[in-house]
């Protein structure tokens, strides 16, 4: 009796659980900790090892006994999804805001070129969310885990998230949590699944196989998966098909800089459309005897571009001239993936198991987007069109700022494709078994290595010059140091390049192609890891209501990162990317943990645990008490706290440039808005951001087969590591060390760099889950909802804190660890099941926020992102011989909701998402 009951308070166990919205929430949790047998192929139960709870290192003990409240989706509830990779599934877990990766994220510069996703728990950064694979770490593909690079969906046993911190008993970066896919290790036969995802303009189809086997001494389980996406555009949406202007050194057209009176051949005044440009430099210009005009065709209904006049002009010719690149840029690649994984035990002895792990991952990607850059590096000066450049219509020497392609692209192409390569390895080696008594030993070395080639297009500075120069084309004898022998400007082999809006479809195709030239990042991360964990009981030193689990365990790691340009974005002669330096880094890191569970009482469980890290420049220690109580058959109480850290980026321990980015900033000085690099400086005497971690739990079981679930937690960081606001800084010093620019006064780089805030992010609230199941004749109903609901997000600035709740979180200094916040995220559902019938309805809510993208903290205004609100359908029927085969049809956000509007980017990737429906049919079967 006493078991039934603690297998039912289980079920409720988890606080907000995705397990108690997509399967019934007892069986998801019993799989998870109580159940000691899994099925074969014919539903036969099979006798497996104590399974060992994520969050823990104590195999003697129960997920029951463990007070951190568990989330867990088991391959059952995988089914009745349309998921196509692990990182789906975090629609469903509504204390996940939002990803890194997938969906495009321009507000925070995010523009990936790869089908990865991230997990983000609370909203406090994927960084703070530990990522595992059977336990084990897995290395960082992007800066996180990518979740779809782990395993084939097909092989998931179960998916286990800790709501709590946990680096007193994993170390670094539990601190949101734990994401802990699992695997089923002991599948025997075949299985397969294929589906076809329809989302208009962009499908996407995965096939997947599983096959098992089992010797006397032996067993091995092998499963593959392949996924292709289609390309989605912002062109395709009309939430992202929107106007967001490129001026300045983004402009097209561009803009010339007169650097003397125009004049005809013959000597007389230029005039071009109308306008008198001799005369507008005799009033209009400097005291430097220069003046900056936009291209003559600028605002023309064949350039599709926008002219705005200068306040202080004659209203034409002299302004800026704007062109929205936004139809052309993606929502999201188009991405191929390959994912094997294979997981083998073979019995040393009869005591004495070794065990192997290995998945081999491989993703070719492409990024359609704007074919032609923004000029953002220009030297000591910008590019010259001199006088004989027989396309200057000015006839004399004039500058030129703006996109050197425009936006037609290379021979009439609208897109410059960026292709990703990447690679991902990922090893494991163990063995386990008796030491003496209750205490037995598993000792693991890990080997997980990713490899991303990012391969883009450029504009030589150098071979642009020469090109304006006359010297333009692959066959043009030019060499560094100017002209070969035999090259003369504009004749031969040596062709010249017009930047004038008139001349952008007659342009040699053969000099816009040499001008444009391939840079690639090659990044190599790396991780080896050898564990050692004893765990047993002590024996006749017991509780009055029984044995004392225990567990001790060391863990050596070592991290690498290697990072290596190519020569234009290694020179800083790139237009738009660069100037970058390559960097190799490692570091070593020791540890060393005990976890102990303490049976107080009939029904009540303290556990405690401590783990001691040692990365050389910095020591952590991280202790963690929480204690579970069960004062009734219906009722369970929880509580736990700890303390969690995150280590500094690897990339920091150099003082040099470490990163480049392109960000729309706002120039205080000469007022208009611009993409511009911001390149990021090391920070090597960064410390270790630190958080306390609270929670509070019940669980009340009213009725049979019901449950209800609530939680309070809180996060509060210390030390929190954030990367200065470009913005902010040329906000802050305008002309200051941070800010490089041209001759001009224009612009061109912003540098910034990592820190620890003073405080930093503060966050609580409350997660509440219910579900109740019943049967009306033959046919059973569940019923569950699913809340997670905010109470707190402070943001802290570096110069000030504020209430992030209800807001976008993307002012003009917010830091870019800030989330968007809806205080609401809830999940309703309805189950319905009949012999081999089955079918599902879920709603999904998200409330809306403040949109205060661009604005200061302290400004108030009235645009919002609104909720969203979406239906998802499903129906499934098996049929066969042991109803071995299943068809399923389904359709997510079935009324194509389209995404709420959002500034600039046009949706807001952490509310919505702007697929619209996405319709699937699949096919599984077993033998």
């Amino acid at each position: 009796m006493r078991n039934s009951i603690r297998r039912r308070l289980l079920a409720g166990l988890g606080g907000v659980s995705a397990a108690a919205l997509l399967a019934g929430g007892a069986c998801a949790q019993d799989q998870a900790g109580q159940n000691p047998s899994s099925q074969n192929s014919s539903g036969e139960a099979t006798q497996v090892d104590a399974v060992v709870v994520t969050g823990s290192f104590l195999r003697n003990i129960k997920q029951e006994d463990v007070a951190s409240p568990v989330v867990t989706v088991d391959q059952k509830a995988l089914t009745k999804t349309g998921v196509v990779s692990i990182g789906d599934l975090l629609r469903y877990v509504p204390q996940n805001i939002g990803s890194m990766g997938g969906v495009q994220d321009l507000a925070k510069g995010g523009q990936d070129s790869k089908d990865t996703r991230s997990a983000n728990l609370r909203g406090l950064g994927s960084g703070a969310t530990l990522v595992l694979m059977n336990g084990r770490r897995v290395v960082k593909s992007d800066g996180y885990v990518n979740l779809n690079s782990l395993t084939p969906p097909i092989a998931v046993a179960r998916v286990e998230t800790v709501l709590d911190g946990a680096s007193a008993t994993y170390g670094a970066d539990a601190v949101a949590g734990v994401f802990n896919i699992i695997t089923d290790g002991r599948f025997e036969g075949f299985k397969t699944s294929a589906q076809y995802t329809y989302i208009e303009d962009s499908p996407a189809w995965q096939v997947q196989a599983m096959w098992g086997a089992k010797g006397d001494r032996s067993r091995l389980v092998v499963s593959a998966s392949y996924t292709d996406i289609e390309r989605l555009q912002n062109a395709d949406r009309a939430v992202t098909n929107i106007y967001n202007p490129s001026s300045g050194a983004g402009a097209n057209p561009g803009s010339f800089t007169l650097t003397a009176r125009p004049r005809t051949a013959g000597g007389g005044d230029v005039v071009i459309n109308g306008v008198n440009y001799s005369t507008l430099y005799d009033s209009y210009k400097n005291t430097a005897g220069t003046l900056a005009v936009v291209d003559p065709n600028c605002g023309s209904t064949v350039t599709k571009s926008v002219f705005t006049p200068s306040a202080s002009g004659p209203g034409y010719a002299i302004g800026s001239c704007a062109f929205s690149f936004q139809a052309q840029n993606p929502i999201r690649g188009a991405s191929q993936s390959g994912l094997i994984h294979v997981e083998g035990e073979y019995d040393l002895t009869d005591q004495h198991t070794l065990f192997l792990e290995s998945a081999i991952y491989h993703q070719d990607s492409q990024r359609y987007g704007v074919p032609s850059y923004a000029q953002n590096h220009n030297g000591a000066t910008p590019p010259i069109v001199p006088a004989s450049n027989p396309y200057n219509p000015f006839g004399v020497a004039v500058y030129y700022v703006g996109r050197p392609i425009g936006s037609q692209g290379l021979a009439g192409l609208n897109y410059n494709v960026q292709r990703n390569e990447a690679n991902q390895f990922h090893n494991v080696v163990g063995a386990k078994g008796p030491l003496f008594g209750d205490w037995n030993y598993a000792a693991t070395l890990t080997s997980s290595w990713s490899s991303n080639v990012f391969r883009d297009h450029d504009t030589d500075m150098n071979l642009f010059q020469a090109a304006l120069n006359g010297y333009g084309g692959q066959n043009c004898n030019y060499r560094w140091n100017g002209a070969g022998v035999g090259a003369v400007a504009g004749q031969g082999n040596c062709y010249y390049l017009s930047p004038f809006a008139k001349d952008n479809t007659t342009n040699n195709p053969a000099v816009l192609f040499n001008i444009q030239s391939e840079v690639f990042t090659r990044t190599v991360r790396d991780m080896e890891i050898a564990d050692l964990v004893i765990d047993g009981t002590l024996g006749k030193l017991r509780l009055p209501a029984g044995d004392i689990s225990g567990a001790v365990g060391l863990q050596w790691r070592r991290e690498g990162e290697s990072i290596h340009y190519s020569d234009l974005l290694r020179s800083g002669y790139a237009a738009f990317g660069g100037p970058s330096v390559d960097r190799d880094a490692d570091r070593t890191i020791k540890s060393i943990f005990t976890e102990w569970n303490l049976p107080i009482i009939d029904g009540m469980n303290l556990d405690l645990a401590v783990r001691h890290e040692d990365y050389g420049g910095f020591k952590t220690t991280n202790p963690k008490a929480s204690l579970i109580w069960r004062p009734n058959e219906s009722l369970s109480l929880r509580a736990s706290a700890s303390t969690a850290f995150q280590a500094p980026g690897l990339e920091n321990a150099t003082n040099g440039p470490i990163s480049n980015n392109v960000v729309n900033i706002t120039d205080p000085v000469l007022g208009t808005t611009n993409f511009r690099t911001v390149t990021t400086i090391g920070n090597a005497d960064l410390k270790p951001q630190t958080s306390k971690v609270h929670n509070l739990g019940v669980t009340w079981l009213p009725v049979r087969r019901a449950s209800l679930s609530l939680d309070w937690w809180t996060f509060k960081y210390d030390n929190q590591i954030a990367v200065q606001n470009g913005q902010a800084v040329i906000n802050a010093a305008p002309n200051g060390p941070q800010v490089v620019r041209d001759q001009s006064g224009v612009a061109q780089t912003i540098y910034v760099t990592s820190y620890n805030a003073k405080s930093g992010t503060q966050t609580s609230g409350l997660d509440i889950a219910g579900s109740w199941s019943f049967d009306v004749g033959d046919s059973t109903f569940t019923l569950r909802d699913n809340l997670s609901y905010l109470l707190k997000y402070d943001i802290d600035t570096g110069s000030l804190v504020y209430d992030g709740i209800g807001r976008r979180n993307n002012t003009t200094t917010s830091p870019s660890t800030a989330a968007a916040a809806p205080k609401y995220r809830n999940l309703t559902s309805v189950d319905w099941s009949m012999g081999p019938h089955f079918a599902s309805a879920t709603v999904r809510y998200v409330s809306g926020v403040v949109d205060d993208y661009a604005i200061a903290i302290t400004a108030s205004t009235t645009a919002r992102v609104k909720s969203w609100t979406v239906l998802d359908l499903q129906y499934a029927y098996a049929f066969g011989q042991d109803e071995r085969y299943r068809v399923t049809v389904g359709a997510i956000n079935v009324f194509d909701r389209a995404a709420p509007s959002a500034k600039y980017t046009g949706y807001l990737s952490s509310v919505a998402d702007p697929f619209g429906r996405q319709s699937y049919v699949r096919l599984d079967a077993r033998f």
